[in-house]
């Protein structure tokens, strides 16, 4: 478990207390935290997203590991959206965003690296599926809702909802990535190493943009943080259990992996999307670093089962 801490858990949590400490010193304040939030979800993560789910193996995945884990994560979705939205009166944007906080997992920049360390490139497959699995149904579809429902909002009909979702950035990346993929593009030389110099870029600024966010807002919000960070490293580990392995039985070598994504902390994507779309971040800021530093339990525990 110490091994797991000082190697995956700390270095990710550092950027986030950087980011705290910058922020309550008051060299960097929220302003400088939204532009930085704005280079993510305009540049960094469309070209991120792009190089994940175009480099992906995809005639190799397991689709019912998939279909499961997309139930189980669905489940925490939709059960987190009605607890925020009837049990904490949050609006459907901040209730939509803190449901995919309980489900949406940490696992591109997580997971993935604690299983590469821990088990080897056995358990890459199975992780990176469902990473794609969660960029074009998950995050791609949770776009699509909050454009639908903050654009109903200012009056504007279905179909002009269709230029605005054409010209998200996120739905770009992910669009032309399946395109790549399923073309057979093969990334190489120098647009190989522009799209993963500029992807790797996005994880460090939005969890640095947390940290001065988290910097400036009051401890009120702590209690359904916890709770949703419960639903993410106790409910949804349990969720994932009971479809993948006991209802639909798929092997061990597909379902540890998904297993152990399961039981990683809250991504910090609901977080860019909050911050984009301007709903209230402090909950889902807070969760997002409470189910971190937990995960070091939920994850250790789970690494057990390989």
């Amino acid at each position: 478990m110490l091994d797991v801490f000082l190697n995956a858990v700390l270095p990710i949590f550092a950027v986030v207390a950087f980011g705290f400490a910058y922020g309550r010193r008051g060299i960097m304040g929220r302003d400088l935290a939204q532009q930085l939030n704005r280079f993510v979800f305009y540049f960094a993560l469309p070209i991120l997203l792009f190089k994940l789910i175009a480099s992906v193996p995809v005639e190799q995945f397991e689709w019912m590991l998939l279909l499961a884990y997309f139930l189980a994560e669905l489940t925490l979705y939709i059960l987190g959206y009605l607890i925020a939205r009837h049990v904490f009166k949050r609006s459907r944007t901040e209730s939509l965003l803190m449901g995919m906080s309980a489900g949406f997992a940490n696992h591109v920049f997580f997971v993935l690296p604690i299983a590469q360390q821990l088990f080897g490139e056995v358990a890459s497959l199975p992780i990176v599926a469902i990473i794609t699995l969660d960029a074009v149904a998950m995050f791609a579809g949770t776009i699509l809702i909050l454009e639908t429902i903050t654009n109903r909002d200012k009056g504007l009909p279905p179909l002009r909802l269709l230029p605005i979702f054409a010209r998200n950035p996120q739905i770009i990346g992910i669009s032309l990535g399946v395109v790549a993929m399923l073309l057979g593009v093969q990334l190489s030389g120098g647009f190989d190493l522009f799209t993963r110099f500029v992807g790797d870029a996005a994880a460090p600024v939005s969890l640095f943009a947390l940290g001065i966010i988290l910097a400036g807002q009051k401890l009120s919000d702590f209690v359904p943080a916890a709770v949703f960070s419960g639903l993410k490293l106790l409910i949804m580990p349990l969720a994932t259990w009971i479809i993948v392995v006991a209802v639909f039985r798929i092997s061990s070598d597909w379902a540890n992996p998904a297993l152990l994504v399961a039981a990683g902390p809250s991504g910090a994507m609901p977080f860019v999307l909050a911050m984009q779309y301007k709903v209230p971040v402090s909950t889902i800021a807070y969760t997002v670093l409470i189910s971190t530093i937990a995960s070091v339990v939920s994850i250790s525990l789970m690494s057990q089962v390989f």
